[in-house]
């Protein structure tokens, strides 16, 4: 590049801390503002909100009914794999996902979408392989998704399947974004709430904040809106013409649960749907995510196509918690136990709300917003998907690299090595075990259970942070 950029990433959850790495990998200075604040000033204070309750990198089985979304979620659960360690993933190889006799029985045919969403995911498996041997990390397009028997211990059983979905421990993904945003020299700003971002005569773009009641300024070449819920809202100021795709959010309940017997390392379930559904998902040997969609659910919006704000029951029970969280977690752990052997003698840590956000009012659909293009140097990630992460970092990296090349502060010839350099998959600590006697600062910093903060795959473990040997994701 003729000269270094300064580029601002509003937002430090898993969209914002990608694209502040990948941005600074690839040469540009990054600030990274998140009005959120450090408990410990070992810890950035990022992942704190949408980002700290994080459940599967998913393989697309969870969307038998949206062919689409399956291959969106299977792109991304690949990219994932070749980009962080072994040791972010909870505790599993696989994910067994249960068709449900009595879903059948009452009119959908569950059982048949199954079959052919595992064809669909097989095929598309397939045609990566071909793509790149190098996303062949699976074993034969064949062997990834397949009908198993029944297993043993659990009721109301229709059909059963193996994916190679995975648990992801939050509280590790945190801890390996911390370092590597310091490592890259990432400069991130906590207790900063951006209150308006507006573009300037000559390009740039001038983005002011509040840091300790003191009200600043900061002027950088290009942003990245990557604020969760508040970025839809961000963008259509920025560009009222904006064409942005409808957006619903939904306020749902997670549990963590303390699991006496423990799990074991290769097994999870997903059960489909509606009232017939649960997720069991470990995060260490004796702490799993629980989550039960009717105690879960307890509202979807559609937001304000104008405002796009955040709808204020929501902003109230954030903040305040829920009156029915006791019931729900309740009602969750008595549900689930009916399919989950672990469930049984379960006991909630603790309860999380959390916003997911979607452009359906169905969860059984979630496709993927990718980057948007919200005016010249200044890009939106609408998350809504934790699978899609990389993917859409990547995206986000294109783009600024695109307005870098029109301005002419960048070469063409420049971009392909730019962008395999910003991808390269994170390294594992050098030192394990002082790594992980961090963790627990991390967890407290999320806000969620310390116990969380014990990886499923130990420091002297065989492989336990070895990343895929994977040069670039740039031919994904």
């Amino acid at each position: 590049m003729k000269r270094t950029e300064l580029h601002i990433v509003i937002g430090g959850g898993i969209a914002g801390c990608l694209a502040a790495i990948m941005r600074r990998r690839a040469g540009y200075r990054v600030l990274l503002l998140e009005r959120a604040e450090a408990r410990s000033p070992e810890a950035h204070p990022i992942c704190t909100g949408a980002s700290n309750i994080v459940s599967e990198n998913h393989s697309g089985a969870e969307y038998p009914f949206d062919p689409q979304s399956a291959r969106d979620c299977f792109d991304g659960r690949l990219v994932n794999e070749r980009f962080f360690p072994n040791l972010v993933f909870g505790g599993k190889d696989y994910s067994r996902v249960i068709a449900s006799r009595a879903m059948q029985d009452s009119g959908t045919d569950i059982i048949g979408q199954c079959r052919d969403n595992m064809r669909v995911i097989q095929d598309r498996y397939a045609q990566r392989c071909a793509e790149d041997p190098a996303n062949a990390l699976f074993g034969a397009p064949e062997q990834v998704c397949r009908e198993i028997p029944a297993p043993e211990g659990i009721s109301d059983v229709g059909a059963t399947f193996v994916t190679p979905q995975r648990g992801i421990n939050p509280v590790v993904v945190t801890a390996l974004l911390d370092q590597e945003l310091r490592r890259c020299g990432v400069e991130v700003r906590g207790g900063a709430e951006v209150t308006e971002v507006s573009r300037r005569s000559d390009g740039t773009y001038q983005v002011e904040y509040v840091e300790d009641e003191v009200r600043k300024t900061v002027v950088g070449d290009q942003v990245s809106l990557c604020a969760a819920t508040e970025t839809p809202a961000m963008a259509r100021r920025l560009n009222p013409s904006l064409a942005l795709p409808s957006i619903y959010m939904a306020l749902r309940q997670i549990l963590f649960v303390d699991l006496p017997d423990g799990t074991t390392r290769d097994y999870t379930c997903l059960k489909l749907e509606d009232e017939y559904g649960g997720m069991l998902s470990p995060f260490s040997r004796n702490t799993a995510l629980v989550y039960y969609p009717p105690a879960a659910h307890i509202a979807v919006h559609r937001v304000d196509p104008t405002t796009y704000a955040l709808p204020e029951d929501f902003r109230h029970y954030l903040r305040n918690g829920h009156p029915e969280a006791r019931e729900r977690a309740e009602l969750a752990l008595r549900q689930l136990s009916q399919w989950y052997p672990e469930v049984r003698g379960a006991e909630v840590v603790s309860a999380h709300l959390k916003v997911a956000i979607n452009t359906t009012d169905s969860s059984r659909l979630r496709r993927n917003a990718g980057v948007l293009d919200v005016a010249p140097g200044c890009t939106a990630t609408v998350l809504l998907k934790w699978t899609m992460c990389v993917v859409n970092a990547q995206r986000d990296l294109e783009a600024a690299l695109r307005h870098s090349i029109a301005t002419g502060n960048a070469d063409r010839d420049e971009y392909a090595e730019l962008v395999a350099r910003a991808t390269v998959p994170i390294a594992p600590p050098a030192d394990m075990a002082a790594w992980q006697r961090r963790l627990g600062v991390f967890a407290r910093n999320m806000g969620v259970p310390e116990r969380l903060a014990v990886p499923f795959v130990a420091a002297g473990e065989p492989d336990g942070g070895l990343a895929r040997t994977v040069p670039s994701l740039a031919s994904s």
